[in-house]
C-alpha cells in the first residue's frame, strides 16, 4: 500500500530523501506519484528496515571488540600489538562518530533541499508582489471611475425627478384650470 511519503521513509530508514530517491530509481522501493507528492510502498520500507535493523555505519569486527575489551581490562599495554589494537579501537570509535555525524548532516541537507525545492524564489515573490500592487492600483482606478459615473447618474436622476414633479404639478394645475372652466360654463 502506497501510504508513506518520501520524508517519512527517510526518517524510518534513517537515510536522506536523496537516498530514498536512489532506492526508487534502482527499484529497491516501489513508488507512486500523486500530484507533487511521492508515496512509497509500505511493504518495501518494512523489508528494507527488516534487513537493516542497525544503521549501515562502520561495523567493528568481533576481533576488534574482543581486543577492545582486552585492552580496557589490562592496566597498561604490554606490547606493541595491544597498543595498536587500542589505537585501532579508538580510531574505529572516532570513525563511527564521524559516520553518524555525516549521516545526520546528510539527512538535514536532504531536508533543506526539499524545503528549498518547494519554496518560491525571491524573484517570483517580488514579481507576485508587483502584480498584486499593480492590480490594486487598477482596482482603485476602476472604483474611482464607477464612483464618478454613479455621481453623474445621481445628478441626472435628481434632475429627472425634479422635472417629473414639475410636470405633475403642471398637469394638476391644468386639470384644475380645465375643471374650473368647465364648472364656470355650466
Amino acid at each position: 500500500m502506497y501510504n508513506i511519503t518520501r520524508q517519512e521513509a527517510s526518517e524510518i530508514l534513517q537515510i536522506s530523501t536523496r537516498s530514498v530517491d536512489r532506492y526508487v530509481k534502482s527499484w529497491k522501493l516501489r513508488a507512486r506519484k500523486e500530484g507533487k507528492i511521492i508515496y512509497i510502498h509500505s511493504e518495501d520500507i518494512a523489508s528494507i528496515w527488516g534487513n537493516n535493523q542497525k544503521p549501515q555505519e562502520v561495523i567493528i569486527p568481533r576481533q576488534a571488540e574482543q581486543s577492545q575489551s582486552i585492552v580496557e581490562s589490562s592496566p597498561a599495554p604490554r606490547n606493541d600489538s595491544t597498543a595498536l589494537e587500542k589505537i585501532y579501537a579508538d580510531l574505529r570509535g572516532e570513525i563511527q562518530k564521524k559516520d553518524t555525524l555525516i549521516q545526520t548532516l546528510s539527512l538535514q541537507l536532504g531536508e533543506a533541499k526539499e524545503i528549498a525545492k518547494n519554496s518560491i524564489s525571491l524573484v517570483e515573490y517580488k514579481k507576485s508582489q508587483f502584480l498584486l500592487e499593480e492590480s490594486k492600483w487598477y482596482l482603485h482606478k476602476e472604483v474611482a471611475k464607477v464612483r464618478e459615473e454613479n455621481t453623474k447618474i445621481q445628478e441626472k436622476l435628481k434632475y429627472e425627478k425634479s422635472t417629473n414633479y414639475m410636470l405633475i404639478v403642471f398637469v394638476m394645475i391644468l386639470f384644475v384650470a380645465l375643471g374650473l372652466l368647465w364648472f364656470i360654463r355650466i
